[in-house]
C-alpha cells in the first residue's frame, strides 16, 4: 500500500469514527447504554448479514473468526471479491466462490 493510500485510509477511518462518536454522544447524552453492541441500526452493513446493501443491493457477507464477526458488501467494499471465511473456505476449498457473482451463480 502506498503512503498516499495509507494517509487516505487513516483520514477516512478518523472521519467515520469521529462522526459516529459525535452521533452517539448526541443520542445518549450522559446515559451509558445498558446493552452495548458493535452493531448499530444506522450503520449501512454492520449486523446485516444476508440483507441487501443499501447502495448496490448486493447481499451483505460476513467473515467470522472465533466469537467475532465482520460484515461487508462485496461489491462496494471489496471490488466484488469475497473475503475468505476461514471455516467455510477450508470446507469448500477450490469450490469457494471468489466473487459475489460466483456466489450468486451469475
Amino acid at each position: 500500500m502506498r503512503e498516499s493510500e495509507l494517509h487516505e485510509l487513516f483520514a477516512t477511518c478518523k472521519s467515520v469514527l469521529t462522526s459516529w462518536t459525535t452521533r452517539l454522544r448526541a443520542q445518549l447524552g450522559e446515559n451509558f447504554p445498558e446493552k452495548v453492541t458493535a452493531f448499530h441500526p444506522e450503520m449501512p452493513v454492520h449486523g446485516k448479514f444476508q440483507q441487501p446493501c443499501p447502495v448496490c443491493e448486493a447481499e451483505i457477507q460476513r467473515v467470522r473468526y472465533a466469537e467475532n464477526e465482520m460484515n461487508y458488501c462485496p461489491r462496494c467494499q471489496t471490488g466484488g471479491k469475497l473475503l475468505a471465511d476461514r471455516s467455510m473456505s477450508r470446507l469448500l476449498r477450490e469450490d469457494w466462490p471468489k466473487t459475489a457473482e460466483e456466489l450468486e451463480g451469475e
